[in-house]
C-alpha cells in the first residue's frame, strides 16, 4: 500500500491513544505512524464487527440519508441522531420512503436503529459514507 506523508494536529485523546498503542509511557517514543495506522486499522474491523444485518432496501435508505450529509465532529451525537435522520428521510425523501415501504415499516425500522448500540449505529453511518467514497 502507499504511504502518503502529511502534518496533522492531534488532540489529546488521539495522543492518549497512540501512546497505549504504541505501548509507550512516560518519555518513551511513541510511534505516530504506526499507531495512527493501527488505529485505522482497528476501526475497519469494529466497523465490519458491528455492521447490521439489513435488507437491500434499508441500505440503500440509508445511503441516500447520508447523500450529501455534513456529519458531527462528535460520534456519540452522529450516532445518537441516525433513527433521527432516518426518520426526517421518510418524512421528506421519496425515495427513502420508497425504499422503506410503509409508514408501519419506517416506524419498525427506526425502533430497530434506536435499540442498537452506538457502535452499531456508528457502523451504520460508516458503511452509509464508504458508499459514496
Amino acid at each position: 500500500m502507499a504511504a502518503v506523508k502529511k502534518s496533522v494536529r492531534l488532540v489529546d485523546n488521539t495522543v492518549d491513544a497512540c501512546r497505549v498503542i504504541s505501548k509507550a509511557s512516560g518519555n518513551d517514543t511513541v510511534n505516530w505512524s504506526g499507531s495512527l495506522n493501527a488505529m485505522a486499522d482497528e476501526y475497519t474491523l469494529i466497523m465490519q464487527e458491528n455492521k447490521p444485518e439489513l435488507t437491500q432496501e434499508q441500505w440503500n435508505a440509508l445511503y441516500s440519508v447520508y447523500n450529501g450529509y455534513m456529519p458531527s465532529e462528535d460520534a456519540q451525537r452522529e450516532a445518537r441522531l441516525l433513527s433521527w435522520h432516518v426518520s426526517e428521510g421518510y418524512q421528506y425523501d421519496q425515495t427513502v420512503r420508497e425504499l422503506l415501504g410503509t409508514e408501519q415499516d419506517a416506524v419498525r425500522f427506526i425502533e430497530e436503529i434506536k435499540s442498537w448500540t452506538l457502535t452499531k449505529q456508528l457502523s451504520a453511518i460508516y458503511h452509509a459514507k464508504k458508499f459514496w467514497c
